[in-house]
């Protein structure tokens, strides 16, 4: 009802330029670009109309359908922004300390005395082994799976990509290509 109202509607004009070359007599005498155009549109229609010929998928499998290419571009890129994300806190932490040994630390030797300098060479070094220990804790721990067991409630929903019960809270990772509880990554 409604859907092939709005299609109509949005169609409407394209069929009526259409009709109009027709009747103008393109119809034997018809230029390669403009047959060329008039074939594309009919194979858009077999298209929409065989991703719309079911009663249960509505717009929103013809959408899917559309942003397929988008999805598979993202899951893709997607893919390789863990391994930069590493290498960039890698380098950055290892920037600052450079930094900190070449132009902090001249400074500190001039300007404070030996105790004092003590504890900010204690003190720094007590934060590098921290944030180095902490990262390496967070980049290597598993995040874990969502049960397997039977689940009672009924309104669990399914995975699109692994097809297996997905429990509130829980996101499937395309690094990992697997569910992933309360977005722990």
């Amino acid at each position: 009802g409604a859907m092939r109202g709005q299609r109509s509607l949005l169609l409407g004009p394209a069929r009526l330029c259409l009709r109009l070359l027709l009747l103008l007599g393109y119809r034997r005498r018809c230029p390669p670009l403009l047959r060329g155009l008039v074939q594309r549109w009919r194979y858009g229609k077999v298209c929409l109309r065989s991703l719309l010929y079911n009663s249960f998928g509505g717009s929103d499998t013809a959408v899917d359908a559309a942003f397929e290419p988008i999805y598979w571009l993202v899951d893709n890129v997607i893919r390789w922004c863990g391994v930069v994300f590493v290498v960039l806190v890698i380098v950055l932490t290892s920037s600052i300390v450079a930094i900190a040994y070449l132009c902090v630390l001249p400074l500190i030797l001039r300007t404070y005395s030996v105790p004092r300098l003590c504890w900010h060479f204690f003190y720094s070094h007590w934060n590098l082994i921290l944030i180095v220990f902490h990262y390496y804790q967070a980049i290597t721990t598993p995040p874990g799976y969502p049960p397997q067991g039977r689940n009672d409630i009924a309104t669990v929903s399914i995975c699109k990509k692994c097809i297996y019960p997905k429990p509130a809270r829980t996101h499937h990772c395309s690094i990992c290509n697997r569910c992933v509880l309360k977005m722990d990554h």
